[in-house]
């Protein structure tokens, strides 16, 4: 009798411990799909500056989630990266050479942590757009 109450104890922890591991998991494939979405966005961004290079400055903004003052095409992209990732706030800087133009688009949000915690998390991508 004894046996079988100690094996239901083993059973019911080790459940318990695979209860915690699915949770975790589900957690950081959320987290990996948000890190996905931001990538894209970069990326989507980078190709619409080639697009549009005889205005790539127009494309400059600082870190804010909002985009009041940026060209419509900046602004729709703003939008659109909201949409996807509500914590997110962005900035782009442009740098003109005389041979060379390069972007720098950073992404900053927060995902959720072990526990009830956001954790601050960050994308960076240079680009050369020249």
């Amino acid at each position: 009798m004894i046996e079988v109450l100690v094996a239901m104890i083993i059973l019911a922890i080790g459940l318990l411990g695979v209860a915690g591991i699915q949770a975790l998991s589900l957690k950081q494939t959320s987290n990996s799909a948000v890190r996905s979405l931001v990538t894209m966005h970069a990326y989507d961004l980078s190709e619409r500056m080639r697009s549009e290079f005889d205005d790539v400055t127009g494309f400059e903004k600082t870190s804010s989630a909002t985009c009041g003052s940026c060209n419509a095409k900046l602004s729709a992209w703003q939008s659109r990266l909201i949409e996807d990732v509500p914590t997110a706030s962005s900035a782009v800087d442009v740098t003109t050479n005389a041979d060379s133009t390069f972007a720098e688009i950073t992404v900053n949000w927060t995902e959720r942590g072990i526990g009830n915690d956001a954790l601050a998390q960050s994308y960076t991508l240079y680009v050369r757009l020249r």
